[in-house]
Parts: structure tokens; C-alpha cells; sequence
């Protein structure tokens, strides 16, 4: 993709290309897709057989791959070696390196007589680790010292990508329940503005206000309990594409985006959300103020703005709670 492939050679096509491919991450506002950009530019500046990417308080399992998926088990034996020694001593570490720890040795050393060379790079901003991304180099030789450091202009500035994209996600987090807050719904409805057929739900819990009074006013021991049991609970009922919001800071109202839901299916999952909200088992401190939920449900209609759909399923919430509150 990137159009360059001699190894050695630093010009200034290559850095100029760095240039590039630096604007262009820092302006990416997810971290997958810093992630992404990251490992695709390590497989093709730097020619790495394979680049795994991984969080830095979870090692087990990488968050983005590129190039071979096969890799030799002493290879992944070594990189899992590595990582942790990494973020121990907080400077990227490679296999070749005369000062490697001597218990890691002879590991490295048998790979590098069979052509493998894993750098294990930290990607480092504010003073803080965002990410470990570990390059292998399987039957092929690694580039010189020049290329790379031109390439390390680049890794800092994913760096700084990554911090950036964080902190722009955690302000779209409600800070009670962690889930996308408005801001973040709002960003999403723009993105589905296209998208049909796509559901919403809304719903808002009865019992707020009561938990509030009975405890004396604390919010913290009273309506925030119940907000975080209702917030788990659509966390868990919602499907790896969807998305649950909290639609207010300080409000009992959640959402929940079903992107390819059409009327049937809107209407189903309503219904099932409602039940198990009806059913929710919240603390036993709570059960005497915790009335269940009412959830309105809305598909969007060809050519409808989403905030109509929003609105719709809104109106249907409120209907369902004037309903309720009649019986």
C-alpha cells in the first residue's frame, strides 16, 4: 500500500512518507483504528512477517494482528517472554540485543539461528505505556538501524494517536456505569444516519426518586445502586453490534441501538428487555423501591431521520409508563 520496499535505504521519499503516514494517525479517533494503522504500516515500512498488538494490562490475547498468522510456538514463547519484561523495565526490547536477560538467552538465540528477530516496542506518550506491539521477523532479515529510527518518528506519533483517541473515548463514557453517554449516542445516531433497516429502544426504571428518599438524599447509596444494576443489565442483554447508552448524566433514562433490527425484530427485543428488567433482581436493600422498567421500542421508517426514531421510541416509553401507572 505504502509503495516502498528497499530496506536500507533512508531517503526522502521515506521520510517524507513518514511525514505522511504520522498527520494521518494522529487525526484517527478510535484506538482500533490507531491499532489498525499502526500494525499495517509495521508490516509494510519495516517488512515484518507478523505484528501483534496488545493492551497493556492484557497480554494474553492481542487486540489487532497483520501479516503471517503462523507463527513457530518458540516465536510466541519468546514474545510472550518479552512483553512483560517490557513493561517492567519500560524500554522496548528486541531478541538480538547483546544486554537480552541471560534467562531469555537461549530462546533467542535458537530462534535467530533458525532467521526469527522479535522486537517487542512499546508505544509510549505522556510518560505513560498506551500499548506493546510485538514484530516478528521469520526467515527474513530486519532493516538497518536507519530505516527503523525514521520508522520510530512514526511509532511515537501512534503513540500520542493512541493516548488522544483514549482520552477522547473516555469522554464519551458515563462516568457512573461506563457506558457511551450521550455524546457518544449522539455520534453514533450520526453514523447510522444511513443505516435501515436499525431499532431503537428506550427505557426509563421506576424507583429512582424513592431510593434517593429512603437513604437520606445519597445519591451514591441510593438511585446510583440501581442505575449501575439496570446499567449491567443492558450491558449484558445488548449483542456485540449493538450499542447501550446512558442518555443523561444525572437521569434513569438508557438506550440501546440495534443496527439491522427491523420492526418484527425491534418489537421482539422490546418485549424480551422489558421482561427482564420486570424481573431484575437488584440489591435486597432496593427491592422495596425497585418498580421495574418501561421500554418503548422503534424501527426506523425509509428515509426517517434517526432522532425521529429516537423520538418514536421515546414517545412509545412514555406511553408504556402512563399505561402502567393507570393500572
Amino acid at each position: 500500500m505504502y509503495g516502498w520496499s528497499e530496506r536500507d535505504e533512508v531517503g526522502p521519499d521515506y521520510l517524507r512518507r513518514v511525514a505522511m503516514l504520522s498527520y494521518d494517525i494522529l487525526r484517527v479517533r478510535e484506538p482500533d483504528g490507531v491499532w489498525d494503522r499502526l500494525s499495517e504500516a509495521m508490516v509494510t515500512l519495516l517488512e515484518a512477517t507478523a505484528v501483534r498488538g496488545f493492551e497493556p494490562d492484557r497480554l494474553d490475547a492481542p487486540v489487532v494482528t497483520a501479516g503471517s498468522t503462523r507463527l513457530p510456538a518458540a516465536a510466541l514463547e519468546l514474545e510472550a517472554a518479552l512483553m512483560p519484561l517490557a513493561l517492567e523495565t519500560g524500554r522496548s526490547l528486541i531478541s538480538n540485543h547483546p544486554r537480552l536477560d541471560p534467562k531469555l538467552r537461549s530462546l533467542a538465540d535458537e530462534l535467530a539461528a533458525e532467521g526469527t528477530i522479535i522486537h517487542a516496542l512499546l508505544l509510549r506518550a505522556d510518560q505513560e505505556t498506551h500499548g506493546i506491539v510485538a514484530a516478528h521477523w521469520v526467515g527474513t532479515e530486519r532493516p538497518g538501524f536507519e530505516r527503523r529510527a525514521g520508522f520510530y518518528i512514526y511509532g511515537e506519533n501512534a503513540a500520542l494517536a493512541m493516548a488522544i483517541a483514549r482520552e477522547r473515548e473516555e469522554l464519551r463514557r458515563d462516568p457512573l456505569t461506563g457506558l457511551p453517554n450521550q455524546h457518544a449516542l449522539k455520534a453514533q445516531l450520526a453514523r447510522h444516519a444511513y443505516t435501515h433497516p436499525l431499532g431503537v429502544l428506550v427505557l426509563d426504571f421506576n424507583g429512582m426518586k424513592a431510593a434517593n428518599t429512603a437513604f437520606g438524599g445519597d445519591y451514591a447509596r441510593g438511585g446510583d445502586v440501581l442505575i449501575l444494576a439496570v446499567a449491567d443489565a443492558l450491558r449484558d442483554f445488548a449483542g456485540p453490534d449493538e450499542l447501550p447508552a446512558r442518555m443523561h448524566t444525572r437521569g434513569d433514562e438508557f438506550c440501546l441501538l440495534l443496527p439491522g433490527s427491523g420492526e418484527a425484530a425491534t418489537a421482539q427485543r422490546c418485549e424480551r428487555l422489558q421482561q427482564l428488567l420486570t424481573e431484575l433482581e437488584v440489591p435486597e436493600t432496593h427491592r422495596h423501591v425497585y418498580r421495574g422498567a418501561s421500554v418503548g421500542g422503534a424501527s426506523r421508517l425509509p428515509g426517517e431521520p434517526v432522532a425521529d426514531t429516537l423520538t418514536r421510541a421515546s414517545e412509545m416509553m412514555d406511553a408504556h409508563k402512563t399505561a402502567t401507572r393507570s393500572r
